[in-house]
């Protein structure tokens, strides 16, 4: 942090704060520390995640400095954090279509629609295994229809085109010619 604040490299100065800020937050909810620590480094790196203009880092922040308010007993800047940070979601459209939870808090698996709306993946699921035949399978924000194929998209290596990809139908593959394909990745065109 120090030679990244000392070369003037402010992505790489944040990016080294809300490491240690996760370590401190860690610590602190484990009650090995004190608030007061936790409390100070996030408010900096509030500062730099707000000069730098990182706005899902700063959304971030403000939930970390909500929690520690509100663990302080300090009702109005816990209120004040998680307004902001709530409103910063709600602009950068943060939120899953199917759960309408946020995204980027917990680690999770994320899907996009063809209609590119992304949801959590569980939530995509849910809305694939409709077993009804009368009830359509639709985007949760934009109402379009959706299919429910899984595709094998497979890099070529000996291929001099990148360009030049397959693309096979999981359902047209055996067992044994999965075994033997290489470098392929499946992706859901949900």
């Amino acid at each position: 942090m120090t030679s990244a604040a000392a070369t003037g490299d402010r992505l790489c100065q944040m990016e080294a704060m809300d490491g240690a800020a996760r370590c401190l937050e860690f610590l602190r909810l484990q009650h090995k520390i004190c608030n007061c620590k936790p409390l100070e480094f996030n408010t900096r790196l509030h500062e730099v995640a707000s000069s730098v203009g990182a706005k899902l880092l700063m959304r971030t922040v403000r939930w970390r400095l909500a929690r520690i308010y509100g663990s302080l007993g300090d009702e109005e800047q816990r209120v004040h954090y998680e307004r902001t940070a709530s409103s910063l979601e709600e602009d950068l459209e943060l939120r899953c279509g199917g759960c309408n939870e946020p995204f980027g808090l917990e680690p999770d698996s994320l899907e996009a629609l063809p209609c590119s709306h992304i949801l959590h993946a569980r939530c995509a699921y849910d809305i694939l295994k409709k077993r009804d035949k009368k009830k359509k399978r639709t985007c949760p924000d934009c109402h379009k229809s959706v299919s429910s194929r899984l595709y094998l998209h497979c890099d070529d290596t000996h291929d001099i085109n990148p360009l030049n990809h397959s693309s096979l139908s999981l359902a047209s593959l055996k067992a044994s010619s999965l075994a033997t394909l290489e470098d392929c990745h499946a992706t859901s065109s949900v």
